[in-house]
């Protein structure tokens, strides 16, 4: 008998969301988000751990993938609070290309990027 014989879809285990325990990491506020609103920056390894590091936030493209790269590899409270910034993470969020789970995660803990968000029917 083979190893995953007698092992049916009803029963088997789900794996945890990738996401899940994000909610304890994200700040009770937007306000909280005190990070840089311009200039270029750079990333920490244990942030951006694969690919670019560095970014320059007046560049629209480049703020896009630092908002990317620190939503989906934050592992700590103070990455979100020290490299986002409340302000610009408003003005790009509707464009940002999330996981589903995390952007749900985010508009219900923050109503108000939810209501710049265009919805397809």
């Amino acid at each position: 008998m083979g190893e995953n014989e007698g092992v049916s879809l009803q029963t088997a285990v789900p794996l945890p969301s990738r996401w899940a325990g994000l909610a304890r990491l994200m700040p009770p506020s937007l306000s909280c988000l005190d990070g840089p609103d311009g200039g270029v920056v750079e990333l920490p390894s244990d942030l951006a751990w694969s690919g670019r590091t560095r970014f320059d936030l007046s560049d629209r493209d480049q703020r896009y993938l630092f908002h990317m790269t620190v939503l989906t590899s934050a592992i700590t409270a103070e990455h979100y609070t020290h490299w986002l910034n409340a302000d610009l993470l408003r003005s790009d969020w509707a464009r940002l290309r999330l996981p589903r789970a995390l952007r749900a995660l985010w508009q219900e803990r923050f109503p108000e990027l939810a209501a710049g968000v265009v919805r397809s029917a």
